[in-house]
């Protein structure tokens, strides 16, 4: 049981990762829009904002999920590995789209 719970907390570590990288995204895509004001610029700042409320909701949503609905538990318990993966992949591409960005 401990084994999931702490897949749960890698999980939301990168999920929170995640957030941070969107927000730089987020940031990077606002300096370009007020140098180039391209609707390709104001394009990304609108993908970049719903990728990061999906992250607030990945977050919010699974943590109410184990806390509130007991029943829920083994459901969440049993996804929090993939979970953990999908945030990880994610991560890594954020990350080299930051990279890539900032360049």
């Amino acid at each position: 049981m401990a084994f999931d719970i702490l897949w749960m907390k890698v999980a939301a570590v990168y999920a929170f990762l995640n957030l941070a990288l969107v927000l730089v995204l987020i940031l990077l895509y606002l300096q370009s829009w007020r140098r180039v004001r391209s609707s390709l610029s104001v394009g990304l700042v609108t993908f970049s904002v719903f990728f990061l409320v999906q992250n607030a909701v990945i977050i919010v949503f699974w943590f109410v999920l184990y806390g509130i609905v007991p029943s829920a538990q083994p459901i969440v318990e049993a996804a929090a590995p993939y979970l953990t993966a999908i945030n990880a992949l994610e991560s890594v591409a954020l990350a080299n789209l930051v990279r890539i960005t900032w360049w």
